[in-house]
């Protein structure tokens, strides 16, 4: 058995604890590593980590494509389906990440972890949440185990620490174990699209009139940001942390689209 992970997000949703927790417990079984990529999280960027949990030695802990990903937020999901491989498993905090997914290929499992973890009392309990999605889809490591990890690592903060903890990893492991939660999204054909919001430099929408006139129709705000021209060798997508409260969700998906169908 081996099973190599990617999860993502912004700073602050608990990624690199989630990605710690989960590689400490599953040391018990076999081998695990973990290594984090900070980024840019604190200017509001992404931060990831890799997990790779084998019954095996692990010769590198850094996996060309991952097996699976779970995605905290928009920005996260997009940008992390590059670095899925092909059948690969998508966990997607769906409260948060929204847009259309254009990649075919995996396999999505959408969690509204956020409204879960609420009902919890904490939304910092999302991540948790989604871990045991995972593992309740997966059965890589037995609930027993998980739990019993989480009592003796969080014993010393108290047991209502423990419990909220414990609670969010049984949830997400019943929404995992739930077959109807998962669904195929089937791999499509090539496109020769010249433009994409993958490829596509900010500075090349500026000064391309046709695809500037899409941004002045969509969201003209966003010509006005003060870091415009700063980002413009920057990938639209990799933009998009920076504009995050001056775009939708929608927004992105019909701008995609726009782009895509521009010869």
């Amino acid at each position: 058995m081996k099973y190599s992970l990617l999860i993502s997000g912004t700073g602050g949703q608990g990624v690199m604890s989630a990605g710690a927790s989960l590689a400490a417990t599953a040391a018990v079984l076999g081998c695990s590593t973990f290594v984090p990529w900070y980024g840019a999280a604190q200017r509001g960027g992404i931060a990831k980590c890799t997990v790779v949990l084998s019954d095996k030695p692990i010769l590198s802990p850094l996996p060309g494509k991952c097996m699976g990903m779970i995605a905290m937020s928009d920005d996260a999901c997009q940008k992390g389906l590059a670095e899925v491989a092909q059948d690969g498993l998508v966990i997607r905090n769906c409260n948060r990440a929204k847009s259309k997914i254009r990649s075919g290929g995996i396999y999505l499992m959408d969690v509204p972890a956020d409204d879960m973890a609420k009902e919890i009392g904490d939304i910092r309990m999302a991540n948790m949440i989604l871990i045991g999605a995972l593992l309740g889809y997966t059965k890589l490591i037995p609930k027993e185990l998980v739990l019993a990890g989480v009592q003796m690592k969080l014993a010393k903060k108290g047991e209502q620490v423990v419990l909220a903890n414990q609670k969010a990893l049984d949830q997400g492991f019943e929404w995992g174990a739930d077959a109807s939660h998962i669904k195929k999204l089937e791999a499509k054909a090539a496109t020769e699209s010249k433009y994409s919001i993958e490829k596509t430099t900010v500075g090349e929408i500026l000064d391309t009139p046709k695809l500037r006139a899409i941004v002045e129709k969509m969201f003209p705000q966003v010509l006005n940001h003060p870091l415009l021209e700063t980002g413009r060798t920057f990938k639209f997508i990799d933009a998009i942390p920076y504009m995050k409260d001056m775009l939708k969700p929608e927004d992105l998906d019909n701008f995609s689209d726009a782009l895509e169908e521009i010869e």
